[in-house]
């Protein structure tokens, strides 16, 4: 299981906004630069999170977006699920459609003790968490960029 570009760029946007806070809108131009993600790619992958009620936006003077949900509730695990589907646990690592115990790829037995601790571990970090810390959240050359 590796995350897609679109998976990737939501997560990366996500703890963005938290680390902002909930008492700041944010406008979705404004992550992208900050992130260097393209703006219309990443405003067509945050409509889906709006949806979920994991953003809140408003449109208009001072609109923009915000966490709505709250980042010590939500697990990375939750984003991945979200934006990768449910499949996101029984994914091959070599891209195979059917690999499971009884028609495993060559590298399933080696792969499969990997995928389930790195989910587990996914299930331990919040969005709050990342957002608080640098080495496992926004890399830090942007970590100074947050308060301004």
């Amino acid at each position: 299981m590796l995350l897609s570009r679109g998976s990737q760029y939501t997560l990366q946007a996500l703890i963005y906004l938290a680390a902002q806070g909930r008492d700041r809108m944010v406008l979705v131009r404004d992550i992208a630069d900050r992130l260097q993600i393209p703006q219309f790619y990443l405003a067509k992958l945050l409509q889906p999170v709006s949806r979920a009620g994991w953003l809140e936006t408003a449109r208009g003077r001072g609109g923009g977006m915000r966490l709505a949900a709250d980042a010590e509730g939500l697990s990375v695990y939750d984003i991945v699920v979200f934006t990768e589907g449910q499949h996101a646990d029984r994914e091959c690592l070599l891209g195979f459609k059917e690999c499971a115990d009884d028609s495993a790829c060559v590298l399933h037995c080696q792969w499969k003790p990997i995928k389930t601790e790195l989910l587990d571990d996914l299930k331990k970090h919040t969005l709050a968490s990342l957002a608080a810390t640098s080495s496992l959240g926004l890399p830090a050359w942007l970590q100074g960029e947050i308060t301004s």
